[in-house]
C-alpha cells in the first residue's frame, strides 16, 4: 500500500465516524443523563474535585461504582459548554473517532497487515452496535475505558518490541499508567493483564523457546499489572466502595443466572452479526428450566460458532487472539458478579473490537499466492479467478458497511430527546419500567402532569417493588395538588429503599404544605442522615425553622445548603427572610440582591425586594418595579391581591405627584 493511498483511507476513517454521528450532535440529554449532568450541580464547580477522593464521590457522581476519569470529563464538559447538550455529544463523537484510530493501530501491531487493520477500524467507526455508548452521555465511561486500555496494550507491545531502554522502561511505565486510567474510568479494563498473557502466549512463543526464560520474562511483564490491579481493586472494593451497592443474583440463584446469561451470550454474537433489532433496555425473562426455547437456541448457536471458530482457530493466529478478546473483555459483563442491567449494548463496545478484528481479516483480499495452488497458478484462469474473488470481497465490504451506516444513522434519531427515545424503546420492550419511569420524568419536567402521573403507574404496574416510580409518582401527585395521595406514594418508596433523601425530603415538603411542621422537620432529618450534602434539603429545613421560629438553627441550615451549592439563590433568598425577621434590613436587603442575581424569575424575591424599597429605603419607583415584575411573573400569586393594592395606591400616589 502506498503513501498516497494510506492518506486517503487515514482521511476517510477521520471523516467517516463525523459524518455518521453527525445528526446525534442535535440530541438533548436522555436517560441517566438528568442524574449526571442536568441536576448535577457539583460537576459546576471545580473545588468539589477533592471529593474524588474520599466516600463524597458518590454522592458528588452519582456513579454506583469508583470512576474518577469520567466524572473529571463531566467537569471539563461543563466548564466549556454549560448545558448545552451538543458540546457533551460532541466529547464523545471525539473520543470515538479517536477509538477508531487506535483499533487501526493495534490490529496493525497484531496483525502486520493494513488493509486488514484499516477494515478493522472501518467496521469499528460504522457498526451499529457501538452507537449506544456513543449517543448516550451517561455511557462515556465505555468510551474512556477503550481509550485507555488500548492505549495501555498498545504501548505494551511497544515495550515488548523496544530495544533501547531507556525507551523500554518509559513504553512500560506508561502502559501501567494507561491501565490504571482505563480501569478508573470502568473496571471491566481489569482484564488487561489476560489481554496481553495471550498476546504473549500467541504472537510472542516463537521468540522465546525456554521454559524457564519464558517464565521469567512473563513474571517480569505482569508483575506491574498485578500490582496496579490489586491496587485499583483496593481502591474499587475496600476504600471506596458504595455502600448502596447491592445486587444479587436474578432469582437469587447461581443456575438461574447461569441460563440467564447464556441467553444474553446467545443474543449478543446475534447482534455482532447482525445488529437488529437495537434497544437502549434489553428485558430478559427469567428463566428457571433448560428446556426454555430461547436458551435452547443460544446453546445451539454458541456451539456452532465455537465449531467454526476452533476449526478455524487451529490455522490461524488472528482468529484466535480475536476470539479470545472478545470472550475475555466480556467476561466482567456477564453477571458472573452480579450487576445492576445485565444486557446492555453499550457492554460489547470493547469485546465488539475483538470481532471487529476477526471481521476485518475475515473481509482482507488474499494476494493470488495464498488464495490458489500452484497448479490453480500455472493455469490461464488464475486472474479471474483472483479478480472475481477479490470483487466480491470489495461488493460484500461496500454492502456491509452501507446496512452498518444506514442502521447507526437511524438509531442516532432515536436518541434526540427524552420523548423519541423512551417511547421507541417501551415500543421494543413493553416491560421496561426503567424507561417507562424516564418517560413519566420528561411529562413530569414539561408540565403534562396527567401523562407523567399514568407513564409512572405503567413503570409500577410492570414493577412494583421499585422505590423510584413511586417517588416520582409522589411528586406528579404533589404537583396535581393531590397530597395524601402524594404521601401514601412516598411512604412506599421509603419502605422499599433503606435510605431514599429525595423521598424523605418531598415528604417533608408536603408535611410543611399540610402544617406539619414537627414531622417536616423530622423527615428533612432523615434525608440528610442519607445525604448530608444534599443542598434541597437543608435550604427546606432552614424554611420549616424560619417557619417555627427557630431562626438561628434556620440560618445554620440555609448556609449548609449555600455552602454546598455556591450559586443556590433559594438559599440566599431564605437567608435574606432570616436577617430581615432579625431586623438586619441591609444585610437582607445584600442577599436579596444576590438572589435576584442568580434568579431575577422568583416573583418572591421580587415581592420582598419591592418591601424593602418601600418601607425602608422609600424608594417608591423600584418598589413599583419589583412589584409589578412580581406580579407578572406569578399571576396566581398568594399575595396577587395584596400586590394589586400596593400597585394601584403607588400609581395613585405617582400620578398626585406628577
Amino acid at each position: 500500500m502506498n503513501k498516497k493511498t494510506r492518506l486517503i483511507l487515514f482521511s476517510l476513517i477521520t471523516v467517516l465516524p463525523i459524518l455518521i454521528y453527525l445528526n446525534s450532535l442535535g440530541n438533548t440529554f436522555v436517560y441517566d443523563d438528568y442524574l449526571t449532568i442536568t441536576n448535577n450541580y457539583f460537576i459546576r464547580e471545580w473545588r468539589y474535585l477533592s471529593a474524588f477522593f474520599n466516600q463524597k464521590y458518590f454522592v458528588i457522581s452519582n456513579e454506583l461504582t469508583y470512576r474518577p476519569v469520567v466524572t473529571l470529563s463531566y467537569f471539563v464538559d461543563y466548564a466549556i459548554w454549560q448545558l448545552r447538550p451538543w458540546g457533551y455529544h460532541l466529547t464523545n463523537l471525539i473520543i470515538h473517532t479517536l477509538n477508531v484510530y487506535l483499533v487501526y493501530f493495534i490490529t496493525y501491531y497484531l496483525f502486520k497487515n493494513r488493509i486488514t487493520a484499516f477494515i478493522s477500524c472501518l467496521l469499528f467507526s460504522i457498526h451499529p452496535i457501538f452507537s449506544e455508548a456513543v449517543n448516550a452521555v451517561s455511557y462515556r465511561e465505555d468510551l474512556l475505558s477503550a481509550s485507555f486500555l488500548l492505549v495501555a496494550f498498545i504501548l505494551f507491545i511497544k515495550y515488548n518490541e523496544s530495544t533501547n531502554r531507556r525507551y523500554f522502561i518509559i513504553w512500560y511505565a506508561l502502559s501501567l499508567l494507561t491501565y490504571l486510567l482505563a480501569m478508573l474510568s470502568k473496571e471491566t479494563a481489569v482484564v488487561l493483564p489476560f489481554l496481553i498473557l495471550s498476546y504473549d502466549l500467541i504472537f510472542q512463543k516463537n521468540h522465546i523457546v525456554n521454559l524457564h526464560n519464558r517464565t521469567r520474562r512473563l513474571a517480569a511483564n505482569y508483575t506491574g499489572y498485578v500490582v496496579i490491579g490489586g491496587f485499583y481493586l483496593f481502591l474499587r472494593f475496600y476504600l471506596f466502595r458504595n455502600p448502596g451497592e447491592s445486587v444479587g443474583y436474578p432469582g437469587n440463584s447461581v443456575f438461574v443466572n447461569f441460563i440467564l446469561m447464556t441467553k444474553v451470550l446467545g443474543y449478543y454474537v446475534k447482534l455482532l452479526f447482525i445488529p437488529a433489532p437495537l434497544n437502549a433496555d434489553y428485558i430478559v425473562p427469567l428463566t428457571f428450566s433448560p428446556a426454555d426455547a430461547a436458551f435452547i437456541i443460544s446453546i445451539i448457536l454458541l456451539i456452532i460458532t465455537a465449531i467454526l471458530l476452533v476449526k478455524k482457530c487451529r490455522l490461524s493466529s488472528v482468529w484466535t487472539f480475536s476470539t479470545i478478546w472478545f470472550f475475555i473483555t466480556l467476561l466482567p459483563v456477564l453477571n458472573i458478579i452480579p450487576i445492576n442491567n445485565i444486557m446492555a449494548e453499550r457492554y460489547l463496545y470493547i469485546p465488539g473490537i475483538g470481532f471487529i478484528m476477526l471481521l476485518g481479516s475475515l473481509l482482507t483480499p488474499k494476494s493470488p499466492q495464498s488464495r490458489f495452488s500452484k497448479a490453480d497458478l500455472m493455469g490461464i484462469n488464475v486472474i479471474s479467478k483472483y479478480t472475481c474473488t477479490r470483487l466480491f470481497r470489495i461488493v460484500s465490504i461496500t454492502l456491509v458497511c452501507l446496512l452498518f451506516i444506514w442502521n447507526t444513522v437511524s438509531r442516532n434519531k432515536i436518541w434526540l430527546n427524552e420523548f423519541t427515545f423512551s417511547t421507541e424503546t417501551i415500543r421494543r420492550s413493553p416491560a421496561s419500567f426503567r424507561v417507562y419511569n424516564d418517560l413519566g420524568f420528561f411529562y413530569y419536567h414539561n408540565g403534562l402532569n396527567d401523562a407523567a402521573i399514568q407513564a409512572f403507574k405503567d413503570s409500577i404496574r410492570v414493577r412494583y417493588n421499585q422505590p423510584k416510580a413511586h417517588c416520582n409518582l409522589g411528586a406528579a401527585y404533589a404537583m396535581k395538588g393531590l397530597n395524601d395521595a402524594a404521601i401514601e406514594e412516598l411512604k412506599v418508596a421509603i419502605h422499599l429503599r433503606n435510605q431514599y433523601p429525595e423521598a424523605h425530603n418531598n415528604l417533608g415538603i408536603l408535611y410543611r404544605r399540610k402544617g406539619m411542621l414537627d414531622n417536616a422537620v423530622n423527615e428533612y432529618i432523615e434525608a440528610l442522615k442519607g445525604n448530608p450534602y444534599y443542598a434541597d434539603a437543608h435550604n427546606n429545613l432552614g424554611s420549616a425553622l424560619i417557619d417555627q421560629g427557630r431562626l438561628d438553627e434556620a440560618l445554620s441550615e440555609v448556609e449548609k445548603a449555600v455552602k454546598i451549592r455556591r450559586n443556590f439563590a433559594l438559599a440566599h433568598y431564605n437567608i435574606a427572610v432570616i436577617y430581615f425577621k432579625k431586623g438586619q434590613i441591609n444585610e437582607a436587603y445584600n442577599k436579596l440582591l444576590e438572589a435576584y442575581q442568580l434568579d431575577p424569575t422568583n416573583a418572591d424575591v421580587h415581592i420582598s425586594l419591592g418591601v424593602v424599597y418601600l418601607d425602608h429605603f422609600h424608594d417608591k419607583e423600584k418598589a413599583l418595579h419589583h412589584i409589578k415584575e412580581a406580579l407578572r411573573l406569578n399571576p396566581i400569586h398568594k399575595q396577587a391581591e395584596e400586590m394589586k393594592k400596593t400597585i394601584n395606591k403607588l400609581t395613585s400616589v405617582e400620578k398626585q405627584t406628577n
